[in-house]
């Protein structure tokens, strides 16, 4: 018996670049029209001053690739608008890259001699974390300020504080044999699809406890100095051997310049079609590092403006459902995130937004949506809307590529799949490895159509400034709130962190 279902597609949203052009694509836009200019924004530097701490080494390769971004560098042949040439930095930003002697520091052989033979493995990271901070300050109090900060780590640091898990330095994780048991069960669940009888949120497994992290240290304190960081390996300036999946050069190079770029306080691009005043918020937790029974929680928001401008608000403890070992707001908790994310709105853009769209990775609790509501009272127009990625699949009938980009399938009463994944016109060709998970629109609670939710959706995965890749499978609002909440993990709760995204990238 084969079921039918109702679908539709979206088109592909389009982004605004340089004098109020619109392309679809980030590389192309960028190249033929350059960065947008946001009104009431002051304009970026013509110089980007880049700051740079390191070895002797990894300081020389670092001006190596920054000198090599300064011009062109040759794409692949196969596919030429997905592994497009990079024209140079100043052809696209239209801003030259200094790097100026008084913005380097330099990690003395036996600084990093001293760190590294600390036998205990917490207590090493923490003492590099330092080591990097130190100089960073030096930088923050040097003239000419760099604006953004390269943290080249030396291969012996890579080695000994780290290992790398998709992109990013991740420390080891020290488990129990219990823990390790029911990793290796959700792991089979999440390769298969398989769902469970009790609903469970598996983003609370980045909620177990673990080591410290090199990356998260470092950007937690170097918030703290109004410094912008961005780490980076050996292999990210020179490749080789030891990276079997790094990408080619170019696409290396636009990545990197890209989030250079944002860091710096430019703005690549903006969504072209979103209406103005809306307020897009992410909703997500983290774990507590301060709870020494590490089981509390720490709700957070990611803040998107209609311009693209992301902004990240730390709220208050969440408590755990005692059924599904899932973490939710009480309705205080919730009144008072969404309060504090208005008045951050109301702080950046000036005024009140007119709509709030909230996105959550769980589904709501009856005493977060009453909160969530009493808070935005002001506001005309509410949509709150819980996406989950539960493994569903569908195939084309034909044809040996998925389902296109943007397909949307009805597969119940109020429940949408989204295929932000999928084969992709622009490109004629799928460009994945594996046969894609549409995210799944579970509940919407608001004034919106479902279409106008998921079109919104659908839209925000374009809005990553860490990359100029074509688009990512989540919204913004929920994309990297896993990585911005263990950052925030470590800043004392009597800290205020800072807001900008660009310092969490």
């Amino acid at each position: 018996m084969v079921t039918e279902f109702s679908s539709l597609f979206i088109e592909e949203p389009m982004l605004a670049f340089g004098e109020r052009m619109h392309y679809i694509d980030p590389k192309m836009g960028l190249l033929a029209y350059g960065p947008c200019m946001l009104p009431n924004r002051r304009a970026i530097s013509s110089t980007i001053r880049i700051g740079i701490v390191g070895s002797r080494e990894t300081i020389n390769l670092s001006q190596q690739w920054i000198n090599k971004c300064r011009g062109e560098i040759a794409g692949k042949t196969e596919i030429p608008l997905l592994f497009q040439s990079f024209p140079g930095f100043k052809r696209i930003f239209g801003a030259e890259l200094s790097v100026r002697s008084e913005c380097l520091e330099v990690l003395k052989e036996a600084e990093t001699r001293q760190v590294l033979k600390i036998a205990n493995f917490h207590q090493r990271v923490r003492s590099t974390a330092n080591l990097f901070i130190d100089k960073l300050r030096n930088l923050q109090v040097r003239e000419p300020r760099p604006h953004v900060v390269i943290c080249a780590l030396p291969q012996e640091i890579v080695d000994s504080c780290g290992t790398k898990i998709r992109g990013y330095l991740q420390t080891r994780i020290k488990l129990t044999s219990e823990e390790r048991e029911i990793m290796k069960i959700i792991k089979k669940h999440r390769k298969t699809g398989q769902t469970t009888l009790v609903p469970f949120d598996d983003r609370t497994l980045d909620m177990i406890p673990e080591a410290s992290d090199l990356r998260r240290l470092i950007k937690a304190e170097a918030m703290s100095l109004g410094i912008p960081t961005q780490l980076a390996k050996p292999t990210t300036f020179a490749g080789g051997a030891r990276e079997k999946s790094l990408q080619d050069e170019a696409t290396r190079a636009w990545n990197f310049c890209v989030a250079l770029y944002y860091k710096a306080e430019g703005y690549p691009w903006k969504l072209a079609d979103m209406s103005p005043g809306t307020c897009y918020v992410g909703v997500s937790f983290y774990r507590d590092l301060a709870d020494p029974r590490g089981n509390m929680r720490t709700s957070m928001a990611q803040v998107f403006t209609h311009t693209g401008e992301g902004l990240v608000l730390r709220g208050g403890r969440a408590v755990l459902d005692e059924t599904t070992r899932s973490p939710h707001l009480t309705e205080k908790i919730s009144f008072n995130l969404i309060t504090d994310t208005i008045e951050l709105y109301k702080n950046q853009m000036g005024q009140l937004p007119m709509r709030l769209v909230v996105h959550k990775s769980s589904r709501f609790w009856p005493e977060e949506i009453h909160g969530f509501k009493q808070a935005a009272k002001g506001i005309n127009l509410m949509d709150f809307v819980a996406i989950l990625v539960r493994g569903i699949r569908f195939m084309r009938k034909k044809g040996k590529y998925p389902p296109i980009r943007g397909t949307i399938v009805q597969i119940g009463k109020g429940d949408y799949i989204l295929f932000t994944r999928g084969w992709i016109p622009y490109f004629q060709t799928y460009p994945g490895l594996r046969v894609p998970v549409p995210l799944e629109v579970v509940e919407h609670y608001g004034d919106s159509p479902l279409e106008v939710i998921c079109r919104e959706i659908f839209a925000l995965t374009k809005m990553n400034w860490n990359s100029a890749d074509f688009c990512i499978r989540e919204p913004i609002t929920l994309a990297y709130s896993r990585e911005v909440g263990k950052i925030l993990a470590y800043v004392p709760q009597e800290v205020i962190p800072r807001p900008e995204y660009r310092y969490y990238m």
